[in-house]
């Protein structure tokens, strides 16, 4: 079965820690983020997210990994996923991707790919997904 589902989330919190590494004008850093999801997902997560930042060249990147707990179109259970991003003066790139097998309870299986965007404030997202 395939599906989609779209909302927006909060971010509840936002807990950086000082750059664990600082050389050659590269920050390396931890951060935990505490989400909430509405709309066709419904659910709380908990990110740690490990970014590089070099303030010099206006570029980031990221990695992170999420664990999220609730209902997606009306199944419970939880799943985990995996973010990669870039960011420069040219554009930016994000990938969220559902690890394979991280899936619980009516979520068991699934695979799929979440997309972020960011309008001020307000964050919103689309899940494209399968289920067996």
């Amino acid at each position: 079965m395939r599906g989609q589902a779209s909302g927006t989330f909060t971010v509840d919190a936002w807990e950086p820690e000082s750059p664990y590494d600082q050389r050659d004008g590269v920050d390396l850093g931890h951060t935990v983020i505490r989400k909430t999801f509405s709309g066709g997902l419904v659910a709380t997560s908990e990110v740690h997210m490990t970014s590089a930042v070099v303030a010099a060249a206006g570029s980031a990147a990221y990695v992170a990994i999420e664990r999220v707990e609730g209902t997606l179109d009306g199944r419970r259970g939880s799943f985990v996923l995996q973010h990669s991003a870039t960011a420069d003066s040219s554009g930016q790139s994000l990938v969220v991707t559902v690890i394979p097998g991280t899936g619980t309870g009516e979520l068991s299986g699934l695979t799929g790919t979440l997309e972020i965007t960011k309008n001020g404030d307000e964050h919103t997202y689309g899940v494209e997904y399968a289920l067996p």
